[in-house]
């Protein structure tokens, strides 16, 4: 089967993305030259995926005959050489070498040998294994049980997933750093972004761990034995989830909820009682993203607000994705919003659509450095209601004729002029091309399709508007 636009990487990316995350590991990628750009150089210019300068990363640059004759020992040696002797490093293999058998540590260092598996695994499922991975080697043998709190402390919190190479890390992070402190806990380890490599068995400290993602994370979280909850999107996934939260810690967030109310949250009632609410009953929204966000956005918009939701398509672990059908999915029925990647906004752009597009996913040409722009949590609800907002008033602006279009239409006919007569198969196909479009600009789009229809049967002289006329109208009103 031929797939279309693939969403992710392999495993080998997954493995680069987590490795590099941890302070005090040095990474060698054991390939050919070039091996690096794309996770490690290049990435940063269209996704701000890592930061090359921060990373003590290698790759062994295997030659035509180290991949066919000699093996990739040799290579291996060159390039720890170039790495501090005294750290711990970890060998990751491209599909190249682990096709011939690569990784294979040299005697007498302090290399680490890590299988991405990257031919048959995908960067999260990789990215999984990699950050148990990390506990197995650098944790403790065995997790011991939680130590009695001293008087006065705070119970501790882990962060499980956040890496390099995931869409919006940076804001989801804060965001879930800040309920946690709101409650009264305080965050013990974020694994594997910004953990020291000695600080890991420290994760054993925590009562409770976070999984951000739904993607990657379980694997650790599990094996931690401690309870763990999902980081929410949405206002009332979030509320449930600071509860259980303070229930597992015995803590009360009772008070934090209630300031957030008049804070954090105020302006979503703010705008739900502005001009936009008369929109969201009917502005359709579609998101095609991660299962994190594409099952919490949809939850969020649709269950929480009464959006209508086209479609909500979760990219899994391990799945492969079938963008072709998302193509039609996006093209028959454009929804008046789309959160997804640049593959949906091509999809868009090929139909001619006029559905207001949302960064919610990679790949694309995205920087999300910033930490104001989160989904999760209740700073994460405010920010996708403004987006929205902010999206209807764009969708609305561009079926508004500028100034400066209103005098170059085509003169109104005069009331001797004859209505020209539809037929009724030709109605019903106008209809069914209207019901497409988003129900906030269906008015302006039958207007606009029906001028245009009508146009074109005077010019070519027909007495009565025919099933013909609609589908060549439409035909041209097509994107090359």
């Amino acid at each position: 089967m031929l797939v279309v636009d693939h969403d992710r990487a392999g495993g080998y990316w997954g493995a680069v993305y987590v490795f590099t995350a941890i302070k005090g590991l040095q990474v060698i990628i054991d390939g050919p030259v070039g091996c690096e750009n794309l996770p490690v150089t290049s990435v940063l210019h269209y996704t701000d995926g890592l930061p090359p300068h921060e990373l003590p990363i290698v790759v062994t640059g295997l030659s035509e005959d180290e991949l066919g004759q000699h093996g990739t020992e040799a290579a291996m040696r060159r390039a720890h050489r170039t790495l501090d002797p005294d750290l711990p490093s970890v060998v990751v293999t491209g599909s190249i070498a682990e096709m011939i058998g690569g990784g294979v540590v040299p005697e007498g260092t302090n290399i680490h040998r890590f299988l991405p598996r990257t031919i048959d695994e995908d960067q999260w499922q990789c990215a999984d294994r990699a950050i148990n991975w990390l506990w197995s080697q650098f944790g403790r043998k065995k997790v011991p049980p939680v130590k009695p709190r001293a008087e006065g402390s705070r119970p501790k919190v882990n962060i499980i997933g956040p890496a390099y190479g995931n869409f919006n890390t940076a804001s989801d992070l804060a965001e879930m750093r800040r309920l946690v402190e709101g409650i009264g806990a305080e965050i013990n380890l974020v694994m594997p972004l910004g953990c020291h490599l000695a600080g890991i068995p420290r994760l054993a400290d925590a009562e409770v761990n976070i999984c951000m993602y739904r993607e990657f994370g379980r694997l650790l979280c599990e094996a931690l034995e401690r309870p763990y909850l999902q980081a929410p999107i949405g206002i009332h996934s979030t509320t449930r989830f600071l509860r259980k939260l303070g229930e597992l810690l015995n803590l009360d967030p009772g008070p934090f909820i209630e300031r957030e109310k008049h804070t954090t949250i105020k302006p979503i009632w703010d705008l739900w009682r502005s001009v936009t609410q008369d929109f969201f009953a009917t502005a359709s929204f579609g998101i095609v993203a991660t299962e994190t966000y594409a099952r919490g956005v949809r939850q969020f918009l649709e269950g929480e607000l009464g959006m209508p939701c086209s479609f909500a398509i979760g990219r899994n672990p391990g799945v492969k994705p079938d963008n072709e059908a998302t193509r039609r999915r996006v093209q028959d029925r454009p929804p008046l919003v789309l959160f997804g990647s640049y593959n949906e906004r091509m999809y868009l752009a090929e139909a001619g659509a006029r559905a207001m597009y949302i960064p919610a996913s990679f790949p694309g040409a995205l920087i999300r450095r910033h930490t104001g722009t989160p989904f999760m949590g209740y700073s994460g609800a405010v920010y996708l209601v403004q987006e929205v907002c902010n999206a209807l008033f764009d969708a609305l602006f561009h079926i508004l004729p500028l100034g400066t279009e209103l005098d170059k239409v085509e003169p109104t006919p005069s009331r001797l002029h004859e209505e020209l007569p539809w037929k009724e198969d030709a109605k019903a196909a106008l209809d069914q091309i209207v019901e497409k479009h988003p129900v906030l600009v269906r008015i302006s789009a039958a207007k606009r399709l029906r001028d245009s229809i009508e146009r074109g049967a005077r010019r070519a002289g027909e007495p009565q508007v025919t099933t013909e006329r609609v589908a060549a109208t439409q035909r041209e009103a097509e994107p090359a």
